[in-house]
């Protein structure tokens, strides 16, 4: 049972740092937000129900919404159908599962640019299983062999913006 929480809380947090990493935006961009009447109507079409409240929305969150808009307009029926299956599960973790996925999603947006790209890139050229292998791996390691890792990444790459 807690390994397929596993590997549900880590789908869930590896969709939403895609999406959301496909959302960021300079802080300058988003500073006065947006008016609903901006937004083309692709946007607004997938944003309708929130029409609302949108002048209420922070700048970023509306910026982050347009942009996730776009995206999701330019999705196939496919993936539609899979990010609402992650979004469920999502709905589905518990509190602290939630915030564990939140918590990586802002270490993951803490990254420079650089790094948040070469990430996405290279988990997109992994097959189907690759992918699969990789999940089992971590779903296996101990936070302390995470840690390890992460450390040992980190300074590879500073190694490289040397």
């Amino acid at each position: 049972m807690m390994n397929k929480m596993q590997t549900i809380l880590r789908s869930c947090a590896m969709a939403l740092i895609l999406a959301l990493a496909a959302g960021l935006a300079p802080q300058s961009a988003v500073a006065a937000g947006m008016a609903w009447s901006d937004l083309n109507p692709q946007q607004q079409q997938v944003l309708s129900s929130m029409k609302d409240r949108w002048s209420s929305l922070p700048p970023e969150r509306q910026e982050r919404l347009s942009k996730g808009a776009t995206k999701w307009a330019s999705m196939t029926p496919e993936q539609r159908a899979q990010a609402r299956e992650r979004m469920e599960r999502f709905k589905k973790l518990t509190p602290e599962e939630k915030e564990l996925v939140k918590q990586r999603i802002r270490e993951f947006r803490e990254l420079p640019p650089e790094q948040r790209q070469a990430l996405r890139e290279r988990w997109q050229k992994l097959s189907p299983e690759q992918r699969a292998k990789f999940r089992e791996k971590v779903r296996n390691m101990t936070p302390e062999q995470r840690e390890r890792i992460k450390h040992r990444r980190l300074e590879r790459m500073q190694r490289k913006q040397r």
